[in-house]
């Protein structure tokens, strides 16, 4: 990477000095002037950056990252399905039922629910993400269950249940995140699903009106995570908001 200095003598002679490869052109009339010379090319070499020519060199704004503007939010829900299968035995009552949970990330809601207290969480400058987990349980009658937890989300990196780590927005609501330090970068309808992870269980006992079972049974538990899009925080606003960092809450 060739450096540059000009610098003008007593003999009015510019000497043009030059680094890699090492050029020096000048006209001097004593001793101290050549040494004079040296520390200039030295000084520069190590200091001076505004006379440089690479065309190897990227400039910062082509890795400029965009943040999401202060008007908008991303929604993303993360959803735990836990499923069964029967190997053998029989389950005390049919298990597998339909299950699914419903919330508007959109801030679009059922006129009957505009006063219903901490639907959202709190909405200020800092408020990057409505971040959803929902739960489904579809195991055995006693241990079929649904879920919901609504969390803001102000600074990052933020962790979800799944471990589904976010790392930052971009500006076009693009997430970039890492499970299990591996990258993963979701764009606006786009989908992340997790390994499965399975395991079998063996359980018995007495059913109503004392009916004995036994069943050995599959379960495979299973994260999905969407990136639902870029909202307007206006949407949310207009609500009685919680004064914390959680929402909608339904036990599971």
């Amino acid at each position: 990477m060739p450096i540059c200095f000009t610098v003008e003598n007593n003999s009015g002679y510019n000497k043009v000095l030059y680094s890699k490869p090492l050029i020096v052109r000048y006209h001097m009339k004593s001793g101290w002037q050549a040494l004079w010379i040296v520390l200039v090319l030295i000084a520069g070499t190590l200091a001076v950056s505004g006379c440089t020519y690479d065309s190897q060199i990227t400039s910062p704004q082509g890795n400029e990252q965009l943040s999401l503007p202060q008007d908008k939010y991303v929604a993303i829900e993360e959803h735990l399905q836990v499923s069964s299968k029967l190997i053998n035995g029989t389950y005390p009552f049919p298990p597998h039922i339909n299950l699914s949970v419903i919330y508007s990330y959109d801030g679009i809601i059922d006129p009957g629910l505009t006063s219903r207290y901490n639907y959202y969480p709190e909405v200020n400058e800092s408020f990057n993400v409505l971040y959803g987990t929902t739960f489904a349980k579809d195991v055995t009658y006693w241990n079929t269950m649904v879920g919901l937890r609504i969390k803001g989300v102000y600074h990052f990196p933020y962790t979800g249940e799944s471990g589904f780590k976010l790392q930052r927005v971009d500006s076009d609501g693009t997430i970039y995140a890492s499970y299990n330090n591996t990258s993963i970068v979701l764009k606006a309808g786009d989908k992340w699903v997790s390994p499965t992870y399975s395991e079998a269980r063996t359980d018995s006992g007495m059913a109503f009106g004392e009916t004995p079972y036994q069943y050995t049974a599959v379960y495979n538990t299973t994260w999905t995570v969407t990136n639902l899009g870029v909202f307007d925080k206006a949407n949310l606003t207009k609500y009685h908001n919680n004064q914390s960092d959680t929402g909608f809450y339904m036990p599971y």
